[in-house]
């Protein structure tokens, strides 16, 4: 992966944990704010799910070259 992927890919995980702490500051029991937090839940499940897939994908890559190198 290269560095800026992992920036975006950390620029995104940021800005989905700043939108839910924002949420949930202005949680006042209002459909709107409710629906607000949904949002915000819905894009840091996302933005999460993303990292995990490519993090995931990138170290099963390493252990493969790994093994292709192993004797």
């Amino acid at each position: 992966m290269t560095i800026p992927k992992r920036e975006a890919l950390a620029q995104r995980l940021g800005q989905a944990e700043l939108g839910l702490q924002k949420a949930m500051r202005g949680l006042d029991g209002s459909p709107t704010a409710r629906t607000r937090l949904a949002k915000a839940r819905i894009e840091y499940r996302a933005a999460e799910q993303e990292a995990l897939r490519v993090l995931g994908a990138h170290q099963a890559l390493e252990v493969i070259e790994q093994l292709a190198y192993a004797p």
